[in-house]
């Protein structure tokens, strides 16, 4: 799959040129700048990209990342997938530290995030947000030096660090390092490095999450109710499975709570995993890989063995099939994803017990679709094919 543009990413050093963070900048395939797309829409992109983007070239940093955001983003509350130790939220010049700025910036102080001044212009406006800085940025190309230590001395009471931005030369560093400047940042010590890979889609997020909730190794029943009460159409079909003639029950279910306990986890597993998958989806592909998927599973269920169980066939099936469903190739999903190590050994490979199964599965999927060497195929295997084939399109049928 070709990788795409996620962000650029400027490392930020202390004295002794020791890496102490990495500041995460906005950038996309058509070079747009954050200034060209707007705050709101380039904060909200760069967050989805850096937590949600599958990469190794910032983990491999290991230093909090410095990332803007906008005021509205503050103001909101809204949640930032972050733990507050790997983060340092920085305020840009371009916003206006109002009375709601402020009290937004001390509710997420106190819940333990950090914050950098960017581009700080010593305006008595930001005064009042000095409490809850960390850092203060200060543009040393742009600004004269005299200028900017008298600043300094004026907030000599500051009990956070200052950083030198835009550091052109070794002069540049030498001379604020000596004035009591801690961190460095510029194209003399490095130069914004694009991070490329894979962008995952809002729904391949979505699908991942359910599948690590529904499928881990001791769910947890508040989990699997919070993740599926997030998504109101997969609530609602659930519920509509759970009251149709494949389930009848006497009383009619309206509750997701009822549903959980109706269904029962194996079956929520699979109808969960299921639904999540066709809304993701076109229905001819969805129609495909579901197929393969419930036929794994019947596979699974009609073997002498007993060493893959139908649930995990079932999602074997199913994450062969990401490429089709959300257009993220299985290996990529893999690292969402929180599988048994014979689970991805089956899907990596085809190896191992599951991965039989899958192989099987395919060749069969294969010789029906290009009706080539079906006569080779066991008249029982084949019937078990059509049987599946015929229950997913009942499915279909039922979810409309």
């Amino acid at each position: 799959m070709p990788q795409s543009t996620l962000l650029a990413a400027q490392p930020i050093y202390d004295a002794r040129n020791d890496l102490q963070g990495v500041e995460l900048l906005y950038r996309n395939d058509l070079k747009q700048t954050a200034e060209q797309v707007g705050d709101r829409r380039a904060t909200s992109e760069l967050i989805l990209n850096l937590c949600s983007g599958i990469t190794d070239q910032v983990e491999h940093y290991q230093r909090p990342a410095f990332v803007n955001v906008t005021a509205d983003f503050l103001q909101s509350r809204a949640f930032l997938p972050l733990e507050p130790e790997q983060v340092v939220i920085e305020l840009v010049e371009r916003i206006r530290p109002t009375p709601e700025l402020v009290d937004a910036v001390r509710d997420w102080h106190q819940q333990g995030f950090r914050f950098a001044l960017d581009d700080f212009e010593f305006n008595h406006d930001w005064d009042p947000l000095l409490p809850y800085a960390s850092v203060i940025k200060v543009d040393v190309l742009e600004r004269d030096f005299e200028e900017i230590m008298e600043s300094k001395r004026r907030l000599a009471g500051f009990e956070g660090q200052w950083l030198a931005e835009r550091v052109e030369d070794e002069t540049m560093r030498d001379r604020y390092r000596d004035a009591g400047f801690a961190l460095f940042q510029g194209y003399f010590l490095a130069r914004p490095r694009k991070v490329l890979g894979t962008r995952l889609t809002p729904a391949a997020i979505h699908v991942s999450r359910i599948i690590n909730v529904l499928f881990a190794e001791e769910p947890q029943w508040d989990d699997i109710a919070e993740v599926l009460s997030n998504d109101p159409a997969l609530t609602l079909a659930l519920i509509r499975i759970a009251n149709s003639p494949i389930y009848r029950t006497r009383h009619e279910i309206v509750t997701l709570d009822g549903v959980i306990r109706h269904l029962g986890l194996n079956h929520l597993r699979r109808w969960a995993a299921l639904i999540a998958s066709l809304n993701a989806s076109s229905p001819e592909a969805a129609r495909l890989i579901l197929t393969r998927a419930r036929f794994c599973q019947l596979l699974a269920d009609r073997s002498r063995r007993s060493d893959v169980s139908s649930e995990a066939a079932f999602l074997v099936g199913l994450l062969s099939g990401s490429a089709v469903l959300l257009g993220v190739e299985t290996e990529a999903l893999l690292d969402e994803l929180d599988l048994c190590e014979a689970a991805v050994d089956a899907l990596r490979h085809q190896r191992g017990p599951a991965g039989a199964l899958l192989k099987r599965a395919l060749y069969v999927e294969q010789a029906v679709s290009l009706k080539t060497g079906i006569e080779d195929l066991d008249a029982r295997v084949l019937s078990a094919y059509r049987e599946v084939t015929a229950d997913v399109q009942r499915l279909f049928n039922e979810l409309r």
